[in-house]
């Protein structure tokens, strides 16, 4: 088991997973396109800690998200537009079994039951997660649809 005191979500990241050490201790497992690991703290946390990074917080990423783009459940974050880390939750970013999946690397979905899909991104790896295929579907296009909001405001400002 790799486990990461140090580790961050980088440009290379897929997806950050709620993952129990033992009874009572909660972490995270992060896919990377290269070496994934394990962190001692939890996705919530470590989705802090690359916002701050990046000179603002979580909680300002929703709620710029909320107040720009008119959505309450599930909010996907923007954490930095011009490297495109675009992140979205699979359930409430306050519930510890949240993930947080990286837009960017998304290529399919295939269900595996109803409330089971596997997200296969654009580098090969795979990841099957409990939640249904109409809820992902769902965030990937709401996480579209947030980044086109993003892009075109951002193009407007430039000379």
């Amino acid at each position: 088991m790799n486990i990461k005191e140090d580790g961050r979500i980088t440009l290379e990241t897929l997806a950050v997973l709620p993952h129990e050490f033992s009874d009572g201790v909660f972490g995270s497992y992060v896919v990377n396109k290269g070496d994934d690991f394990y962190s001692y703290l939890t996705p919530k946390q470590l989705m802090e800690d690359i916002c701050n990074y990046f000179a603002c917080s979580l909680k300002g990423r929703l709620d710029a998200t909320r107040k720009s783009f008119n959505v309450q459940r599930k909010a996907p974050i923007v954490v930095e537009p011009s490297s495109n880390m675009y992140f979205m939750p699979t359930s409430s970013p306050h519930s510890p079994e949240c993930a947080w999946i990286a837009h960017s690397y998304v290529l399919n979905l295939e269900t595996l039951a109803p409330k089971q899909t596997r997200v296969i991104f654009n580098c090969g790896k795979t990841l099957n997660l409990n939640v249904s295929p109409t809820s992902l579907t769902n965030q990937i296009r709401k996480t579209a649809q947030y980044r086109h909001l993003v892009t075109e405001r951002i193009s407007s400002y430039r000379v």
